[in-house]
């Protein structure tokens, strides 16, 4: 496994998370994102967030692949945060120049922190620990009705599952990419913004290019193969719900209900 580009691996343990079906995995996903949405106050906030490092834990997933897929985007949390931080109103805490903290601010950010941590998480979780192949057949699966509507389900759920394959893939070629550029002597780091932008080109053009040549091949490959959609296709492995699926949807759905209710809102 190659943990520098960990974003859209699976991570294979024996754990009962590994082991659920990935309908209730996404399900159970759906309802606690969307508590965390509903959640009005830090405590209940915390409260998911706990819920959801025991089922970290259970995953048997160490924390430092965790770190790993996170990295990426501690970035665009801590500007999002910084953001929150200075421009919320309220009671100065503390003011420099034209910087003011004040304590709503310092609540405001350590809210959305709570809140954008967890999402990214338990996102994360789904990924590591639901191979593609089983998250786009329980995506079929559950969106089988709109098919008789007309709606071409297993096309899309198709195009879904050769995207999250390609993702580590891509990664993987923009990265040698840009270290093959570098040993040409091509720096990216120095410089107007404006020229390390157009250097950037360098790497993007190439796996642009690469992705169109891989997208070309798959195409012919399932042409030639006789790929004629979802006709008379069949799985060889039927997903089937278990008794722990549902525990874990009804927990779920629980502490779904308990924000709710303590903050006043509607699911």
């Amino acid at each position: 496994m190659n943990t520098s580009l960990i974003l859209g691996q699976y991570i294979p343990e024996k754990s009962i998370i590994h082991e659920l079906d990935p309908r209730s995995k996404i399900i159970g996903t759906a309802l606690l994102s969307l508590a965390v949405f509903l959640s009005a106050f830090p405590e209940e906030q915390l409260i998911i967030l706990v819920m959801v490092m025991i089922v970290i834990l259970t995953s048997k997933i160490s924390m430092r692949i965790h770190y790993l897929a996170l990295k990426p985007f501690l970035f665009i949390l801590a500007l999002a945060l910084l953001l929150q931080l200075i421009m919320t109103p309220g009671q100065n805490l503390i003011e420099f120049y034209f910087i003011k903290i004040s304590v709503e601010g310092l609540q405001a950010a350590g809210s959305l922190g709570l809140r954008l941590l967890t999402l990214l998480i338990l996102a994360n979780l789904l990924s590591l620990t639901t191979t593609p192949m089983a998250f786009t057949a329980a995506l079929e699966r559950m969106l089988r009705p709109l098919g008789k509507l007309g709606f071409p389900v297993h096309e899309l759920v198709m195009v879904m599952n050769i995207s999250l394959r390609f993702i580590p893939l891509l990664l993987e070629e923009a990265e040698r990419i840009r270290k093959a550029q570098l040993g040409r002597g091509a720096d990216f780091r120095q410089g107007k913004m404006l020229g390390r932008i157009r250097r950037l080109g360098a790497v993007i053009i190439p796996v642009f290019r690469l992705s169109i040549y891989r997208a070309e091949m798959i195409a012919t490959a399932m042409e030639s193969r006789g790929y004629r959609g979802a006709e008379g296709r069949t799985r060889l492995n039927e997903l089937r719900m278990k008794a722990l699926d549902y525990v874990y949807i009804i927990l779920s759905l629980g502490l779904c209900l308990l924000v709710t209710m303590t903050g006043g809102r509607g699911c």
